[in-house]
């Protein structure tokens, strides 16, 4: 039998009265204790810090009054309720979507950037590249097993030298985010038909055999053993034989 145990009213109402002298903007004349202060600010400059340690492009192109209005309000108007620093990252993600004030280039750039975040934290492992010893002749005996850690994205603008390049207007553009066995954080620019083949690979292991038959529908002469050796070797996929 389980019994549940409910928090005192008396303790309800400090928490809510704390919660709200926390996320209260500040005004002019406005005076509260030592401590509250103390707390106000350190609070303040911990979300201001996950703004810029996650999403450092996307606040180059503002300047600090900016960050810190966002970070205001963020505290005034977002009801996140996890402190850890990944659980913030995520809330401020969630927050920024909903701010009209930023364009569309704006929030591509805050997804790009947390979806980077996401790949750097994702404990799964990343085994090291199998390194091909023979031709891939006989692709029913090999399997092919999608990056763990790889996140796909289309861009309104290209990521060029770790920089965001606006010329191409209205174009897509597709990158692979993801880690590599050593834990380095990389990205690759993708075409059309590589985001084809790694969607059907997917998270699930598909044998070479099959994958050669979706290739075949998507573009006649595509080479697909030349395009698992090449992936293989950027750590996008897994080649692993059977037997």
């Amino acid at each position: 039998m389980t019994t549940h145990y409910l928090a005192p009213a008396l303790l309800v109402e400090m928490e809510a009265t704390f919660s709200a002298q926390l996320r209260a903007r500040t005004t002019a004349g406005e005076t509260s204790s030592r401590g509250m202060s103390l707390y106000r600010k350190i609070v303040r400059e911990n979300i201001g810090g996950v703004l810029q340690r996650v999403f450092p492009l996307f606040c180059q192109r503002i300047n600090d009054a900016d960050i810190q209005d966002l970070t205001e309000a963020f505290l005034h108007q977002h009801q996140a309720s996890q402190p850890e620093f990944h659980q913030v990252a995520t809330e401020l993600l969630l927050f920024m979507r909903q701010q009209r004030q930023l364009s569309p280039h704006d929030l591509a750039l805050i997804e790009y950037e947390w979806l980077m975040y996401a790949v750097e934290i994702d404990d799964s492992h990343v085994p090291a590249p199998q390194k091909i010893s023979q031709p891939l002749a006989q692709t029913g005996a090999v399997d092919v097993v999608r990056n763990p850690t790889l996140k796909m994205v289309a861009l309104p603008f290209r990521i060029h030298e770790g920089e965001p390049c606006y010329e191409d207007e209205g174009r897509l553009n597709y990158f692979a985010l993801y880690r590599k066995h050593n834990n380095a954080l990389y990205q690759k620019r993708l075409s059309q038909v590589d985001v084809q083949l790694l969607s059907a690979i997917n998270h699930q292991i598909i044998s070479a055999e099959r994958l050669l038959n979706t290739a075949s529908r998507i573009l006649a002469d595509f080479s697909l053993r030349s395009w698992l050796e090449t992936n293989n070797n950027d750590e996008l996929l897994s080649l692993k034989y059977k037997g």
